[in-house]
């Protein structure tokens, strides 16, 4: 059955890929509704969490590019290219990592990508050389921006609610490894870029366009062609950046220092007394004994292997998400003093557990962070609209809130399913790959890679997959060291800004070779994706 429901899964993300926009969360639906009715997996629950932060992210986006906040950071980066032509297949992907890694969005290359194409061809520069590291500069940053919906979908994954999973990640544990391997895998990849191809004056695609009047020869880069004039920028588009950024600054100060959040006591702490054996049919004779009459720990004294069976089973004051999963569930249904649970299986034995007492919890629970980065982004938002007085309508209407919208429909199909599917074979995953995995985590960077070609969307290759890694017990170091992995969407050469960065170069350098995957953006994307990820391992060691 599990190759069956594997070929679903694969079915409907590559028929999804080619419908694009929502069409990929929709088959996700499809797939969904056969593992559920056909196979009878039951679902998980969806990624409402992970949904909700990504629609507050892209709402703020998209008021900042509503309010001309994009079009002004698109100035800046033209005058710093302009300034330095000669320096272009550099400064250009620091340019576009740096926005994004600010603005959460690879959007911002749209519009910075002409003047890179540009510039380069006026100073004789093989365009190839900094338009293709530049869109896969502003790829790997998403995996480095603290306001991304990837950053922010593994957050929530390795943070707070994993903690039970030995997994307590804060947002800057995640920025301290990926921002400097995403930059030093984008410089190494720079370099690697800059011998790409012929140089411009040799290059016979691009002599030829010169000789059919296809392409005007070059008049060299000056500061006096900028299309974009700073000094015209409305002051309200300066405020809108000035928000944005002070909303990206908090988060990043929010997920830095805990201490900052609000905390509550959260539910009762519950004092329980357990049984522990080696099989089931020792924990149903233990089961009958304690239904017959027999005290607790008696029985325990008798039976169990645990360490507390001297003291009758008693394991004190217990808080929430301290107890193993599969206990705190069934402690759950308890009431009063004396109820016992069923047989609970855990890779430890067969526990029976009872409930002796309660008390308001004494360890408080801070505000996590997914909520934290709605509430600072929806207010941020607020207050672009209010203070640079933007239309309401004019946000929906933008390309950046358009994607991202796109991009939440996508997570709800696709995550949805994943979970369901790694979920409901878990049984065989966990006997087939763990030791493989754990032996050589790096493989799973693999398994991420892949998949993030087929989904065209880190968010949801991190939601789809992350699960597993983390079930399999990969350590989350690890884990944050391979996140770069799910920049693999230039592999195949259908990503929007991969065929627009083609479009905007008119020597013809930029392009698809005869093999399809013979690309520009081919060496490039899997230089930079490769160092990041071997970087962010070196880095890891030293940091947990």
């Amino acid at each position: 059955m599990f190759w069956l429901e594997f070929a679903v899964v694969m079915a409907a993300i590559f028929i999804g890929a080619r419908l694009g926009g929502i069409g990929l969360g929709a088959m996700g639906g499809i797939g969904l509704a056969v593992l559920t009715f056909v196979f009878h997996l039951q679902p998980t629950a969806p990624p409402i969490d992970v949904m909700l932060m990504i629609a507050a992210v892209v709402t703020a986006a998209g008021v900042l590019q509503a309010a001309g906040g994009l079009d002004y950071l698109v100035g800046l980066a033209e005058k710093i290219l302009r300034s330095n032509p000669d320096r272009i297949t550099f400064l250009a992907p620091v340019v576009t990592y740096f926005f994004t890694l600010f603005a959460g969005t690879g959007h911002v290359a749209y519009s910075v990508l002409p003047v890179i194409a540009e510039v380069s061809r006026e100073t004789g520069v093989r365009p190839e050389r900094p338009m293709s590291i530049a869109v896969i500069a502003s790829q790997q940053a998403i995996t480095a921006s603290p306001i991304a919906a990837a950053t922010v979908a593994l957050l929530g994954l390795l943070g707070g609610s994993a903690a039970k999973f030995g997994f307590n990640v804060e947002l800057i544990d995640i920025l301290k490894v990926c921002i400097p391997s995403t930059l030093a895998g984008v410089l190494i990849a720079a370099f690697v870029s800059n011998k790409l191809g012929k140089d411009l004056d040799k290059d016979p695609e691009y002599q030829q366009r010169l000789k059919d009047g296809l392409v005007a020869a070059p008049h060299g880069a000056g500061g006096s062609e900028e299309r974009t004039s700073l000094e015209n920028t409305p002051a309200t588009a300066k405020v809108a950046v000035a928000l944005f950024l002070l909303g990206a600054i908090l988060v990043v100060l929010f997920g830095s220092f805990p201490q900052m959040r609000p905390e509550w006591s959260v539910g009762n702490d519950i004092r329980i007394s357990q049984i522990l054996v080696k099989s089931e049919n020792e924990a149903k004779d233990a089961l009958v004994q304690l239904k017959s009459g027999g005290t607790f720990s008696a029985v325990a004294r008798q039976c169990s292997i645990d360490a507390t069976a001297a003291n009758g089973g008693d394991l004190g004051w217990q808080s929430k998400g301290k107890l193993l999963p599969e206990i705190e569930k069934a402690c759950a249904k308890l009431k009063k003093s004396g109820d016992l649970t069923e047989v609970i299986k855990t890779p430890f034995g067969y526990h029976i557990v009872k409930f002796d007492d309660k008390r308001p919890s004494t360890n408080k629970e801070k505000m996590g962070m997914p909520h934290v980065i709605e509430i600072v982004m929806l207010t941020i938002a607020a207050l672009m609209l209010l203070i640079c007085r933007v239309k309401v309508a004019k946000v929906a209407e933008g390309s950046v809130f358009i994607a991202g919208v796109q991009a939440v429909i996508a997570i709800f199909g696709i995550a949805w399913m994943g979970d369901t599917f790694f979920q409901g074979n878990m049984d065989f995953l966990s006997g087939s790959i763990k030791s493989l995995v754990t032996q050589a985590p790096w493989l799973f960077a693999f398994a991420l890679f892949a998949l993030s070609v087929l989904l065209y969307s880190q968010a949801a290759t991190v939601r789809a997959l992350m699960p597993l890694g983390i079930s399999l017990g990969i350590p989350a170091p690890f884990l944050i060291a391979m996140f770069p992995a799910v920049n693999g969407y230039f592999f195949i050469p259908n990503y929007p800004t991969v065929v627009a960065a083609i479009n905007f170069d008119r020597t013809g350098t930029t392009g698809i070779g005869k093999y399809v995957l013979n690309h520009s953006f081919m060496i490039p994307g899997l230089v930079a994706t490769f160092s990041s990820i071997g970087i962010g391992f070196l880095l890891v060691k030293f940091m947990f």
